[in-house]
């Protein structure tokens, strides 16, 4: 188990053109080497878990998007306008599978999930890794880093992007009919310090890097009130029980 809390400084909501600061909980569980859970990364079970290759079921959670710009975890920022009149998205449960194959330093992903309440639409994502470890700085630093895209089906961008004519009334946005397809791509890093011999206590520094594309970054909320390019920086402090 381990157990942490940390900062994150991502847009209002996807697509937006304006920051807020969350404080999050990092809580993460392993069983084995089978058995997953975190708040951020989901809940999985390796099915399949040879030397290079690992597979099998995911579930992951999505909180809503209120239309009055309210988030979870929000502690500064957050307060928008933008989304009044297009109606809540409420938290979703994404339930599907992955798979990771390992090629020396890198590492391939693929992860598809349906969701079963909220946008109720279908999300795949895959991306490439490369990790390594690098004591440039003193202490041996665990870094990894690579690209990634999105794409999403109908649904999904519908709920997120697509304005209906009652929407539109309200919110002054014009009507849009969104679609899937390529959604975003991007880059993600992480480093992970650690901050004791045992390596019980533990410092991981994210940052990211995604482009809105297709019918999202047509979207109007995103061209009128929004940005196509969505940045993330974040860092936890955690402690591993061993």
């Amino acid at each position: 188990m381990t157990l942490g809390a940390g900062a994150l400084y991502s847009p209002t909501y996807e697509g937006d053109d304006d920051y807020s600061l969350k404080l999050l909980p990092n809580v993460q569980l392993r069983y084995g080497d089978r058995f997953f859970a975190s708040v951020q990364e989901g809940a999985g079970y390796n099915l399949v878990n040879g030397e290079t290759l690992r597979a099998g079921p995911i579930a992951r959670i999505r909180f809503s998007r209120d239309e009055s710009g309210d988030e979870t975890f929000a502690i500064s920022g957050g307060e928008t306008g933008d989304l009044r009149g297009l109606g809540d998205v409420d938290t979703s449960i994404e339930l599907g599978g992955f798979v990771e194959y390992e090629l020396g330093a890198a590492t391939l992903s693929a992860e598809v999930r349906q969701a079963v309440s909220g946008h109720d639409g279908l999300v795949a994502d895959i991306g490439a890794r490369w990790s390594g470890v690098s004591t440039a700085f003193g202490p041996p630093v665990i870094w990894s880093a690579g690209p990634r895209l999105r794409l999403v089906d109908d649904p999904y961008t519908s709920a997120y992007f697509g304005v209906t004519p009652s929407q539109a009334a309200a919110s002054g946005l014009p009507e849009y009919e969104a679609g899937g397809g390529l959604h975003s791509y991007g880059v993600g890093a992480t480093a992970i310090l650690p901050l004791s011999r045992d390596g019980a206590w533990s410092a991981v520094f994210l940052a990211g890097y995604d482009k809105l594309s297709g019918d999202a970054a047509d979207a109007p909320l995103v061209q009128l009130r929004g940005d196509e390019d969505q940045a993330t920086l974040g860092m936890f402090i955690s402690y591993t029980f061993q």
